[in-house]
């Protein structure tokens, strides 16, 4: 549920400080929406994100970046868009029916390109000379994307769904305002219509566990209604997209701060408490485990299975043998040799010369 207290907004633009992974863990450096902000509206104040409404031109070329969807703009929902795609035309673009493609991710490309009978194609004729795009990133952030979203798709053997691009104008407007409104209107209207009873891959965002982007859920449900048109469902990690980690046994503690501190659940604990789970499906790269892991026990690895991820299978990273400590008599992970835990032999290691008797010196 989102706390309405902490929600900040500026016209049709609206910032979730709840939702945002750098308010969340202080650790956390994401700044991918401070970096795209044309007017660098988005500050950090006493080292939380903060919106500037005087600043925020309500653009949402931001929007897209957020890996938690903190970020939303009234009027066009991209995953509702992105659920009703295959109803549209497959021309994507901010002088037509979309308001600027920074407002989608890679997620949300693979999704229309997947559900689509024509893939997406994005009109980027206008980047280069639009205001909001004066130091480039915008633009490049976009390409990026679609660029990403296509070396996925090349690697799951669907070449014929790639995302391609016009460079040159379709078409010229002198009522810019005029389009928006016209724009707005369509997608509110594909917002509205119960597209979700005609397809059994789209879902109601509503509906979806709080802890997952609705972007993840909906690529997923593409990909789980598509796999058996894929080449193959062992492919590389993407950045940005999917991720896959693994925990050194002989590291880790089992103190289950990474399980606590996980914000979408990726990482959980066994029925018996000795053990740790992975669902690739809910990770979203904020690298939160990565940070507060005291013993640097959990690291990224490249590979993964689209079949584990698009159906949420959870893999056992680390299962332990609980046992008593022959000193403090505290049960901890075995991993063999004398059982005694990591505190009481850091302190035997430490302090054993105390405990030498006088007459034994």
């Amino acid at each position: 549920m989102r706390n309405h207290d902490f929600i900040q907004t500026k016209a049709h633009f609206s910032f979730n400080a709840t939702d945002c992974l750098r308010n969340a863990y202080f650790h956390n450096d994401c700044r991918h929406c401070m970096e795209l902000c044309p007017t660098d509206a988005l500050v950090l104040v006493r080292h939380k994100l903060t919106l500037l409404d005087t600043e925020c031109l309500a653009c949402a070329a931001c929007i897209g970046s957020c890996p938690t969807e903190a970020l939303r703009l009234e009027g066009f929902d991209p995953n509702a868009f992105t659920l009703a795609f295959q109803q549209q035309m497959p021309l994507l673009s901010c002088q037509n029916n979309t308001p600027c493609l920074g407002v989608f991710d890679t997620h949300h490309y693979i999704t229309m390109a997947l559900q689509g009978e024509d893939a997406p194609c994005c009109d980027l004729s206008h980047c280069e000379a639009c205001h909001l795009n004066h130091t480039g990133k915008v633009e490049q952030s976009i390409r990026h994307k679609i660029t990403q979203s296509n070396s996925f798709l090349e690697a799951v053997g669907m070449h014929a769904q790639r995302v391609t691009v016009i460079e040159e104008p379709v078409n010229k407007t002198s009522d810019r305002r005029a389009l928006f409104r016209t724009a707005l209107t369509k997608v509110h209207d594909a917002m509205t219509e119960e597209v979700q009873e005609e397809s059994p891959s789209t879902i109601k965002p509503h509906a979806l566990p709080a802890t997952l982007p609705v972007k993840y859920t909906i690529v997923k449900h593409a990909i789980q209604e598509h796999i058996e048109r894929f080449s193959t469902t062992d492919v590389a990690s993407f950045e940005s997209l999917f991720f896959n980690k693994t925990i050194d046994f002989d590291a880790c503690t089992n103190c289950g701060d990474c399980i606590q501190f996980c914000p979408t659940e990726a990482l959980f604990a066994t029925s018996d408490k000795q053990g740790i789970f992975f669902k690739s499906g809910h990770c979203i790269g904020c690298g939160i485990c990565d940070d507060i892991c005291k013993s640097n026990a959990i690291t990224s690895v490249a590979g993964l299975d689209l079949i584990a991820v698009a159906f949420d299978r959870g893999e056992e990273l680390v299962h332990y043998e609980m046992v008593m400590c022959h000193e403090c008599r505290c049960p901890y992970p075995y991993k063999g040799g004398d059982p005694i835990c990591d505190r009481c032999k850091e302190f035997t290691d430490s302090f054993e010369n105390m405990f030498v008797l006088a007459k034994d010196q």
